[in-house]
């Protein structure tokens, strides 16, 4: 016999699950977390760590401000590239440091130094492009030796740029060799350096230009070694110089004219001889006086004019010194004139004393493409 639900029991079924869902409402509502107020107040604000300090309570809630200020930023207007993408900002190439070469100049320093050094034959090693303040080159290199078949080292290897270095290998080439093997017999083997690149002004004075060492432009050879086994020393070798010899012989001559006044003085100890007494003057002897008085000056006149004679007739004085006639000597002076041809400056001995030990050699660029010589 099936049975029929009544109206007033479906209702009574309805009324008891719907009293069974509140009341499980109700249970859950104690276990959920509660709402953080919109604006905290100023007295439950976070404090920094460290001494005591008033604290403003914010006058808009914290995340509406934070989200205004944020909104506000230029950081905020900009776009957010995403993880991993490159952002128009960094896509565009800062400027080079103060120190530091742009690109396009070690670009054109490198494509001139394969010109220069296409047709010489040198064994080099390429640095890193080097600069401080005016000093440094775009493409410096260190130059080890010079020459195809018979090498020439250099010890040590100078640092220069490369139109130094080539203008060293065709030196090499056409006036070093040349010269060694007509005066010495033998090539030379090795060159020894004194300087080469180095930031600094000329003669380290801070009150003159930058050197052309500064700028790799420039070397200084103290020496060279033959293939058989000489040694020649710039300062030793060349000898004495020409400002040498004039002053040795300035002091020959000063030593000479002090022996000659020496010589005119009377001995030591000698005795002056007293005159006779004289007679009783007469009207003879007073009418003479005047005459006499006059030749004693004619007397002293004619004294000077002999001394200055006798100097005039002394033999020029010769100096102690002379120019060296050594083959190391002339091999040293056919090689700083024959320098001249290839550099635009060369100095030696015969500068000053700076240069009294070393050949310095540099391509200096002037307006007036003069060649200064030394």
């Amino acid at each position: 016999m099936a049975i029929v639900p009544t109206v007033d029991g479906s209702l009574s079924r309805a009324s008891s699950w719907m009293s069974y869902v509140a009341f499980v409402g109700i249970v859950a509502l104690a276990y959920l977390p509660p709402r953080a107020p919109l604006s905290p107040p100023a007295s439950v604000q976070p404090k920094a760590a460290g001494p005591a300090q008033a604290v403003t309570a914010p006058a808009t809630p914290a995340p509406a401000k934070a989200a205004a200020e944020q909104a506000s930023s230029p950081a905020a207007t900009a776009p957010v590239a995403p993880p991993g993408s490159s952002s128009p900002a960094a896509a565009t190439p800062s400027p080079p440091p103060a120190d530091a070469w742009t690109p396009e100049q070690v670009n054109a320093g490198l494509r001139q130094c394969i010109q220069l050094l296409a047709p010489a034959a040198a064994d080099v090693d390429l640095e890193e492009p080097m600069k401080k303040g005016q000093c440094g080159t775009t493409a410096p290199l260190v130059l080890r030796s010079v020459g195809a078949t018979e090498k020439v080292d250099f010890i040590p290897t100078p640092t220069m740029n490369c139109r130094l270095a080539a203008s060293l290998a065709a030196w090499v080439e056409k006036v070093l060799q040349p010269a060694a093997q007509q005066v010495l017999g033998s090539r030379i083997k090795r060159i020894v350096g004194a300087s080469s690149y180095s930031c600094r002004n000329i003669y380290n004075n801070p009150k003159l230009t930058l050197s052309e060492h500064a700028t790799g432009n420039a070397i200084d050879i103290a020496g060279f070694i033959t293939a058989d086994g000489r040694a020649i020393s710039v300062r030793a070798a060349w000898g004495p110089t020409t400002r040498d010899i004039a002053a040795a012989q300035k002091k020959a001559a000063a030593k000479l004219a002090k022996g000659t006044k020496e010589a005119d003085k009377p001995a030591a100890g000698a005795k002056e001889t007293a005159p006779p007494a004289a007679a009783a003057p007469s009207i003879a002897d007073a009418g003479k006086k005047a005459e006499s008085k006059n030749k004693g000056k004619v007397e002293k006149a004619n004294f000077k004019r002999d001394t200055e004679t006798k100097q005039a007739a002394l033999p020029p004085v010769a100096s102690p010194l002379a120019p060296s006639n050594t083959k190391e000597a002339a091999f040293l002076k056919r090689v700083h004139q024959g320098s001249c041809t290839l550099f635009t400056t060369v100095l030696g001995p015969e500068t000053n004393e700076a240069h009294r030990d070393h050949f310095h050699l540099d391509m200096k660029e002037r307006k007036s493409h003069a060649t200064v010589c030394h």
